[in-house]
């Protein structure tokens, strides 16, 4: 999967970006890493969870536009599923509807770090983007939701540390 969104990035060009390439396939590969650790916690599937942090700047990583990105993602990501199922799978088992469906939704909602979803690929995301934010340096301002998220992810992952 990573290295058919490796192609085309490799394809990509810096010019008229708003977020530059290196920053969003870095924040793809830590998201995702984050991803499997926190779903491992919340028995949740880490492969799935992994999957769905390598999908959720997949807009703005292939077209440099971060408005509306995880409501204009979906094109993309059936695009690089089909692809993966169809020729690059070797005998890994493929992407089923459900899971394409999974991360399709939980990318839909990700940018509303306030609300709360019903699923839990949706809810680790959020978590999950708002950490790897803060680590990157970004500062969650109180009225994004990041805040309460972040404190939250690294109380239940025994962390004594608290972000204000």
């Amino acid at each position: 999967m990573l290295s058919i969104i490796h192609r085309r990035v490799n394809k990509l060009s810096e010019t008229n970006r708003e977020i530059p390439i290196i920053w969003s396939e870095m924040h793809m590969y830590t998201t995702l890493q984050l991803a499997k650790l926190v779903a491992l916690k919340r028995d949740l599937n880490p492969e799935l969870a992994g999957l769905v942090c390598a999908f959720h700047d997949i807009y703005t990583l292939l077209t440099g536009t971060h408005k509306d990105h995880g409501l204009l993602a979906k094109k993309y990501i059936v695009e690089i599923i089909a692809e993966y199922n169809e020729n690059t799978r070797d005998e890994l088992s493929p992407i089923t509807e459900e899971e394409q469906q999974c991360i399709i939704e939980s990318i839909k909602v990700h940018s509303d770090k306030q609300t709360e979803e019903e699923n839990a690929y949706a809810e680790l995301l959020k978590d999950v983007d708002s950490l790897d934010s803060y680590l990157a340096g970004f500062t969650p301002g109180h009225s994004s939701g990041r805040l309460p998220r972040i404190n939250n992810l690294l109380t239940s992952l025994n962390i004594d540390h608290t972000v204000e």
